[in-house]
């Protein structure tokens, strides 16, 4: 599926699921979201995050409204612990159907997003195995001359800020000798379209969500 018509649906449940108080929504997403990454073949660290990591505040949230409150609601307290892990795989969902160069391709060709947007997100993106790279090499640095520096050191922030607006200026300078250049129409190695079928899928993907949130379910 297109990236873009991905993230509009994605977006549209997200919002829909803040202000419902439906378990089985929530149960779909978390199935949906069970059922691509088993399709992707994800690793079991991948399903051992996604249920750990939640496990915390979900745990929170129903205790607090279990016992805590007024009411002492328990479908509201699951409809808050599951909402957290319908969230969760909103987010697998979208991750797991997709690479962050297709979507920020698709942004900036089918959503026209301004393509220094998406040409920096890409930068930055592809910046972050330099910079931990850099990081480890001044520390190393460090370490010959007898000083430890942590990740909150000043030095070492200082250091790698420097490294990234070196590294900064250099790509700059890159783009502007190849051409790259502001709010000017763009040809694109790799056209991305969006399939007719990709509007009948979203239609009925949220017309069964729709039937989920208002039929009554609990």
């Amino acid at each position: 599926m297109n990236p873009t018509v991905l993230l509009v649906i994605v977006l549209i449940c997200g919002v829909e699921l803040s202000f419902t108080r439906v378990i089985a929504a929530n149960v779909l997403v978390i199935l949906v979201g069970l059922v691509i990454m088993l399709f992707r073949r994800a690793n079991w660290r991948s399903y051992l995050r996604l249920f750990l990591l939640p496990l915390l505040p979900a745990l929170g949230v129903w205790f607090s409204l279990a016992y805590f409150s007024v009411g002492h609601d328990i479908h509201f307290a699951w409809v808050l612990a599951t909402r957290i892990y319908a969230y969760s795989f909103l987010g697998a969902i979208f991750t797991f159907s997709t690479t962050i160069s297709e979507t920020l391709a698709s942004l900036e060709q089918n959503a026209h997003i301004p393509t220094t947007f998406v040409y920096g997100m890409l930068a930055a993106l592809n910046f972050v195995p330099k910079i931990r790279s850099e990081v480890q090499t001044i520390k190393v640095s460090a370490q010959m001359r007898g000083i430890t520096l942590h990740f909150w050191s000043p030095q070492l922030l200082f250091k790698g800020i420097l490294a990234a607006l070196n590294w900064s200026e250099n790509l700059a300078e890159a783009m502007t000798s190849h051409g790259f250049a502001e709010n000017q129409p763009r040809t694109h190695y790799s056209v991305i379209q969006i399939p007719w079928w990709n509007y009948i899928v979203s239609i009925l993907v949220l017309a069964i969500f729709q039937m989920f949130i208002f039929t009554g379910l609990p």
